[in-house]
């Protein structure tokens, strides 16, 4: 072939290539729905990049780390990111929830495998390129690649492997709670303004509170941040209650004061006590935010400790439990 020839052989070559699509792997958050609206959040690498996670491991909740690689099947070092969305629909109790669904994504640095538990009782199953593991018609499993494993509610997790990936940004709501104020490392935000949510979050963390019609909290959001000097940071922790209306401000500002009396109050809670009294409070705003610097990493880390005890015992923890959870045991199919 002359050169000339080649030159355009080539040229057209370039040309066609261009034309084509994209190809790129899915991102994580080709995973997360649309406009989200509740979120579950924690950033491990930033964790470890900033001292905390070492801290976390030495404290007193290395067994439930253990406890959580043992039901994981991977060891949490391979882990970097974890975000879970759920969406509880439209009922009022967990079991009247048709529409609910859920997603966990999870974002590594080296391959995250299966739960045991998955490899031996779920399905193996062949969705566009890509093997999963289904329960039913109703949750999946799926390596998109070795270090990203994603979980969830099958209406949500099987579009996104047929070729329909989403954009994976939430409301403005959460985009405007999430941003500034120093650097995540983990967070939730719930939407309140859902029946179910409304019950289980504020019904458990304010129960004889009564707010007027449209003048409840909207959204609840927890942040846990890193502040100051990057090479010697501080931890705190920030909660968020957003109003639709400043109407309700009073009310919930009673209701909040009034929840930290309870647990200053709380014998479990007498070592951090001084501690919970440190808490500054102000309004931005429709948003009411309670604010507490836990100190310098190790300090802060033996603060977390000391409250994560008591604290998982308590009620108001099943909110998270119950968000992330299915709505019932479904039948695992024998392999």
């Amino acid at each position: 072939m002359r050169p000339l020839a080649l030159t355009f052989a080539a040229w057209t070559l370039c040309c066609a290539a261009a034309a084509l699509p994209a190809q790129s792997p899915l991102a994580a958050k080709s995973f997360l729905p649309a406009d989200y609206r509740n979120v579950v959040f924690a950033d491990l690498a930033a964790m470890r990049d900033k001292g905390v996670w070492d801290e976390l491991q030495a404290s007193l909740l290395k067994t439930a780390f253990q406890q959580m690689e043992k039901e994981a099947g991977f060891e949490l070092r391979a882990l970097d990111r974890v975000t879970s969305i759920a969406n509880p629909g439209s009922g009022t109790s967990w079991r009247d929830t048709p529409d609910a669904t859920r997603v966990f994504v999870l974002e590594g640095n080296s391959k995250l495998g299966f739960p045991e538990s998955v490899l031996q009782n779920w399905t193996e199953e062949q969705v566009g390129k890509f093997t999963v593991r289904a329960l039913g018609d109703r949750e999946l499993y799926v390596n998109p690649r070795p270090e990203l494993l994603v979980f969830g509610s099958a209406s949500v997790v099987r579009p996104v492997l047929e070729g329909k990936p989403n954009a994976g940004l939430p409301s403005a709501d959460v985009m405007s709670l999430l941003s500034g104020r120093g650097d995540s490392l983990a967070y939730f935000v719930f939407d309140t303004a859902l029946p179910l949510l409304r019950n289980e979050v504020l019904g458990r963390l304010f129960p004889d509170t009564k707010w007027d019609d449209g003048q409840a909290p909207v959204f609840v959001c927890v942040r846990v941040v890193a502040t100051g000097d990057a090479d010697d940071p501080h931890l705190g922790v920030e909660a968020v209650l957003r109003h639709a209306a400043a109407g309700g401000m009073d009310v919930s500002s009673k209701a909040a004061d009034a929840l930290l009396e309870r647990l200053q109050a709380m014998p479990e809670m007498r070592a951090v006590k001084p501690l919970l009294q440190r808490v500054e409070k102000k309004r931005d705003r429709s948003d009411l935010v309670y604010a507490l610097d836990l100190g310098r990493v190790r300090e802060a880390v033996g603060h977390v400790a000391s409250l994560a005890g008591p604290l998982f015992r308590t009620r108001s923890t099943e909110t998270v439990e119950k968000l992330d959870a299915p709505r019932e045991a479904a039948p695992q199919p024998k392999k």
